[in-house]
C-alpha cells in the first residue's frame, strides 16, 4: 500500500506544546485515516512559525513560509485547521491564506498546477460560533486553489451558547456525533487521495 503523506495546518492561536481543541479534534481525523491507509503525518502549528504578512513567496528576514510551501507540495492531503474567533476563521488561517496568493500569482514554482491532485480537508472548533460560514469561506479558497474537495471533507465542533468554553473539549468528547464526522472525514480523504494517487489530473 502507498504511503499518504498529510500535512496538517493549526491555525490555533495556542503555542506548543499545549495541546489545542483544534488540535485534539485533528488527531481524531488522522486516527480515523490510520484505520484506511499507511499514512505520515506532519503537523505544522502556525503560530510557533515566521509568518510575516504579505502576499510574496518568500519575503525574507527568516520568513518561514517557503519552507511550509515545500511541505504543502509534498503532500497528498492537506488538512486545514482553524478554531474560530468572534466568527470567523483565526488570523493566522487566514494569514496562511493570503501567503497563498503567491500560488495564483505564480510566484510559487508550479503555481496552483502544483496542488492539482492534492486533497483537502477543514477542521473547525470554536464556542458560540458559526462553523458552516467559516468552512465556506475556506472551501472556496482551496478549491480556487486546485484542491479537490471531497464530500464531507470537514469535521468540527462548536460549544453550545451560554456555556463555559473551558467545557467545551470535555462535551465534544462526548458527542458521538464528533467521532462520526472525523470517521466519514478520514474515509473520504483517503479514498480521493488514494484514487488521484493512482490516477492523477493532469
Amino acid at each position: 500500500m502507498n504511503t499518504l503523506h498529510v500535512l496538517v495546518l493549526n491555525a490555533s492561536l495556542k503555542h506548543g506544546p499545549e495541546i489545542s481543541n483544534t488540535e485534539e479534534v485533528t488527531n481524531m481525523v488522522l486516527g480515523h485515516m490510520k484505520e484506511h491507509a499507511d499514512i505520515s503525518a506532519t503537523t505544522i502549528r502556525l503560530s510557533d512559525k515566521n509568518i510575516p504578512a504579505g502576499l510574496s513567496y518568500d519575503l525574507g528576514n527568516g520568513d518561514e513560509w517557503p519552507s511550509i510551501v515545500a511541505e504543502i507540495q509534498k503532500a497528498d492531503v492537506v488538512i486545514f485547521a482553524t478554531p474560530i474567533w468572534w466568527g470567523g476563521r483565526s488570523s493566522l488561517m487566514q494569514r496562511a491564506i493570503e501567503r497563498m496568493d503567491a500560488f495564483d500569482e505564480g510566484t510559487v514554482p508550479g503555481g496552483r498546477n502544483s496542488l492539482l491532485n492534492k486533497v483537502a480537508g477543514i477542521v473547525i472548533t470554536g464556542s458560540e460560533d458559526g462553523a458552516q460560514a467559516v468552512m465556506a469561506g475556506i472551501m472556496e479558497t482551496l478549491s480556487f486553489m486546485n484542491f479537490t474537495l471531497p464530500p464531507q471533507c470537514c469535521t468540527y465542533w462548536v460549544g453550545e451558547v451560554g456555556m463555559d468554553p473551558k467545557t467545551d473539549a470535555e462535551r465534544r468528547r462526548a458527542n458521538p456525533a464528533v467521532d462520526h464526522m472525523a470517521q466519514a472525514t478520514a474515509k473520504n480523504l483517503v479514498y480521493y487521495a488514494t484514487l488521484l494517487k493512482e490516477h492523477p489530473q493532469s
